[in-house]
């Protein structure tokens, strides 16, 4: 498998897929593909060291209003 999960080719992605158990058509695996690559590169653009408690409480109260 590849060094990051960034840069899966198609093949290598087929085969971790098909370990779902999904029936997945060809069409299928490649627009997931798609999807898992561009997920990945938006995820790589999040700062590892965000200031998380400089945000406003709201932003990341829990579901239902809770404190935390």
């Amino acid at each position: 498998m590849s060094a990051s999960k960034s840069d899966m080719s198609l093949d290598e992605f087929r085969a971790w897929a098909g370990r779902v158990g999904i029936a997945l058509t060809e069409e299928d695996i490649v627009e997931l593909h798609k999807g898992y690559l561009g997920m990945m590169k938006l995820a790589a653009r999040i700062p590892q060291d965000w200031a998380w408690e400089a945000e406003a409480a709201h932003v990341f109260a829990p579901p239902g209003g809770g404190r935390r």
